[in-house]
């Protein structure tokens, strides 16, 4: 097919988008180009999906110019000229969508005009607006800022008494928008620097901290919570932040938009992950209760769709702790609401782990075999639950050949950060002691449980642990045996 950046772009628009957009077009005020009109009429029919043998250049040129001879040059200005009009009409969306941002607009517009009475009615109107507006999130403060401003400008244009400014207002409310900005994006880099191996500098991080520590933004929710994330990332041995920041979110959930709230339940649910990846079994249950409220809340939807690692980790979480029945159903209604692309693939690899917990270990061969692993975290599951299967299995020679594959792949992918370096390579390097055990019992099982017990992080440590507590039982039992 044609590729056209207006294709892309008219592939997500909406069946109303689609005739808002035809509106657009036909406006002598935005368009008088017939022939751009006529291009989209000729493309709007096979919306959405927009794959048809028509759309290959020389045969959508055919459509538009019927009676001229191919020239690709005149069809991709001509596209250019769509794609203009496209771009213009999701701008002119947007700010239509926003209407705080509209206020804005209007009063630098009143002012430059030096339409006072306009120009304070209009302020009125967006005081109201921003005391109206239920969110109170990081885009609420900037607006706060934004048309506090705006005032400013008009007394400072009409020359009004210093005294009698808000001046201080526009300075506490870009300070407010800053801050919270900041700790915003302070967390995300924390984040990433404990999931991929990259180098950030955080400027002004440790002064907004101490501020906010001995000056607490208690009238802003979001602030409260920025500080708790944070303090969960830097301090995550005190479990207070994490129920502070549970507290915050189940209080204030109201207040933010879709993509806000979702950001800052991530937060809590990498809490989770990084404690039981530490052996913390406790937030297994914790993590899995947290995914019911954003399934049933839909906090957990980004774009109408579930991701797939939010999937994969719902199933693991649920038969961790043997919702059997419930993780069936789950992974079968909620595949439908996975991105298309992915969807089959990530059927297919949960409903493997899904037999691997009903001991169906040649099932889980088969289906494994099916999977093409479009990342490091899904191909590093993979080769954990492939290990673990040999395990099962006593496959011998195929448990220590991977286990030799895996250690290289580790080793030589820079992208996987340290600590899931570290807690991969524990968990093969305990896997293959304990098989080795299995192969020939002479080594005290107490030494590898004790190595366990001093080894953090172990990557599946559920497991592990419960492989360590029958191979003592039968260390114990052949022991009984020999003293016979």
């Amino acid at each position: 097919m044609f590729q056209n950046k207006s294709i892309v772009i008219l592939r997500t628009f909406t069946n109303q988008e689609m005739r808002q957009f035809d509106e657009y077009l036909r406006s002598p005020l935005f368009n008088k180009n017939q022939t751009v009109i006529h291009a989209f009429e000729v493309i709007r029919q096979w919306h959405p999906d927009f794959e048809h043998p028509n759309l290959e250049r020389t045969a959508l040129f055919g459509l538009i110019y019927p009676n001229e001879k191919f020239d690709e040059q005149k069809l991709r200005y001509l596209m250019t000229d769509l794609t203009k009009h496209l771009e213009e009409f999701l701008c002119h969306k947007a700010i239509s969508d926003e209407q705080l941002f509209k206020y804005h607009l209007l009063l630098y517009t009143y002012r430059l005009r030096r339409l006072d009475k306009a120009f304070l009615n209009t302020l009125k109107l967006a005081e109201k607006a921003l005391h109206d507006q239920p969110r109170r999130d990081v885009s609420h403060a900037f607006y706060e800022y934004l048309i506090e401003e705006d005032r400013y400008r008009f007394m400072s244009d009409r020359r009004e008494h210093l005294h009698e400014t808000n001046l201080q207002q526009v300075v506490d409310n870009l300070d407010k928008y800053y801050i919270l900005n900041k700790m915003r994006y302070s967390a995300e880099i924390i984040n990433n620097k404990n999931v991929v191996a990259i180098n950030y500098k955080l400027f002004l991080y440790d002064e907004i901290m101490n501020h906010i520590r001995h000056n607490p933004l208690d009238y802003v929710p979001s602030a409260k919570i920025y500080y708790n994330i944070i303090l969960t990332l830097t301090e995550p041995e005190n479990k207070i932040h994490y129920t502070n920041l549970l507290d915050l979110l189940k209080e204030h959930h109201q207040l933010f938009s879709k993509e806000e709230i979702f950001e800052m339940y991530v937060y809590a649910k990498n809490y989770c992950i990084r404690k039981i990846n530490h052996g913390d079994i406790e937030y297994i249950r914790e993590l899995f209760d947290l995914y019911k409220v954003m399934l049933k809340d839909k906090i957990i939807f980004k774009e109408n769709y579930l991701s797939q690692f939010d999937y994969k980790n719902i199933v693991y979480l649920g038969l961790r702790i043997g919702e059997f029945d419930w993780v069936h159903q789950f992974i079968v209604k909620y595949n439908e609401l996975l991105d298309p692309a992915i969807r089959s693939n990530a059927y297919t690899y949960n409903m493997a782990y899904f037999h691997f917990f009903q001991d169906k270990y040649d099932e889980v061969l088969t289906l494994l075999r099916s999977v093409e692993f479009t990342d490091f975290y899904y191909h590093l599951d993979s080769k954990s639950l492939l290990l673990k299967t040999y395990f099962e299995l006593e496959e011998t020679e195929a448990l220590f050949s991977l286990i030799e594959a895996f250690k290289v792949y580790i080793k030589r992918n820079n992208l996987i950060p340290a600590y899931q370096k570290t807690g991969y390579t524990n968990m093969i390097k305990l896997t293959g002691k304990m098989y080795k055990w299995k192969l020939n019992p002479r080594q005290k099982i107490d030494d590898i449980v004790a190595e366990f017990n001093n080894t953090k992080p172990v990557v599946d440590v559920i497991w592990i642990r419960k492989k360590l507590e029958d191979l003592k039982s039968k260390a114990e039992k052949m022991s009984g045996s020999w003293r016979k």
